[in-house]
This record gives C-alpha cells, structure tokens and sequence, in this order.
C-alpha cells in the first residue's frame, strides 16, 4: 500500500493525502479521527511531527496510516506527565475541560479494560488502554475519493481565533502556491494552527465549506 508524503485540509469535513507522483486522495465524512489517520486525535505540532505527522488539518495532526497514528499515541502516553500519574489524572491531561468531558471518557475506559481510574499508569498494559481511548474517540470510516491531479495552489485557513497570528489572519481566505519559496506554509511554523485547504478539486466544491473563500493568489 502507497504510504502519501504530505496531507492537509479538504474543507471542513475532509482531508488530502498527497502522494509522490502527484494524485492524492481525499477522505470525507465519518470522523475527525478517521479522516487524519489519527486515532487518538492527537493536536498538531512538535511531538506529532516527530512521531510520523505529515500535516495538520486545523488543530489536529496528520498520520500517513493508522499503524503510525496508533503508535503515536502509544508513544504520547509513555511521556512522564501521563506515564507517572494515576489512569484518571491522566485522562485530565489528555482531554481537558471544557472543552471535553473527562469523567465520560474514564467511564469508558474503565468499561472497555477493566482497569480502575486509580491505576498507575506506568501499571497498565498501555496498548490496551490506546485501543479502549480509540474506540472512545470515535473512528468511523467515511469516503475515500481518488485525485487525479492536484492544483498548484491552496486555500490559507486559519482558527479564527484570538490566538491566531496577525500574519496568518491576514491570510485567511487567500489563496497562495505550494512551491512559493522560503514560505512557510500553514501548519509548519512552530505551533502554527492554520492548515491548507484543498483548491479547485471539484469534490471539496461540492462539499460544505465553513468560510467564504477570498481568491487572492500569492505568488
């Protein structure tokens, strides 16, 4: 199976992963998790970088397969700030409130394996515990579509919020080149959340796009 070299963001509900002799393909509908070949919807950045991530797509990183998504969790866990904590606390760290619900998720995991929500996890078999996290994270298959060809160019996205980086904000909606030199692209600046956003396929045409696309290409 070809492994692609590069992904990036569809439009809201997809994700593109290049390949070495230019086609691609696109991943639409099911999961967050299932679309970034992430399983444990780990954010983009340094450590998924490290870890085998081949882009971002918004706040979340991009693994070329499930095998190096799964491992990247694995490896995430053994890190000391969830490898020397108890299963509950560690669950805190890696899905924070508000904005997820923390308690659900233990209660999951505690069903799913058997362990308590008091075990160390330095005393758990982790593989175990990465498989139960996947099934709580929810990867459900969509819809795989064969680019032929890819365009030169890409829509810039950003988060829209105040953390974004007057730079980048101003880039939102524009539409720059991939081969643009001594550029960094979305998503490869140091905790950059911005991702590209595919251009011109006629498949993420026909999909929801969540922002007015502003064409101003940037050579």
């Amino acid at each position: 199976m070809r492994k692609p070299i590069k992904a990036y963001g569809g439009n809201g509900r997809s994700a593109i992963y290049e390949f070495d002799d230019g086609t691609a393909e696109m991943r639409n509908g099911g999961t967050i998790a299932w679309r970034n070949t992430n399983p444990g919807n780990i954010k983009s950045g340094e450590f998924a970088k490290s870890h085998g991530g081949i882009g971002n797509n918004g706040k979340f990183a991009v693994f070329p397969d499930f095998a190096t998504g799964r491992r990247a969790m694995y490896d995430l866990l053994q890190l000391p700030k969830y490898h020397s904590v108890t299963l509950a606390e560690a669950i805190y760290i890696y899905a924070p409130p508000p904005e997820n619900n923390p308690e659900a998720y233990i209660q999951r995991v505690v069903e799913l394996t058997g362990f308590r929500r008091t075990d160390r996890m330095a005393d758990l078999d982790n593989w175990r515990l990465v498989d139960a996290m996947m099934r709580h994270e929810d990867y459900k298959v969509g819809i795989v579509k064969p680019i032929k060809k890819l365009s030169a160019v890409y829509t810039w996205r950003t988060m829209r919020d105040e953390h974004v980086r007057p730079e980048h904000a101003k880039r939102e909606g524009q539409v720059f080149r991939w081969d643009r030199p001594n550029f960094d692209h979305p998503g490869e600046a140091r905790g950059c959340r911005c991702w590209a956003e595919c251009h011109e396929c006629e498949y993420v045409a026909k999909a929801t796009n969540p922002f007015e696309v502003q064409i101003v290409i940037s050579y």
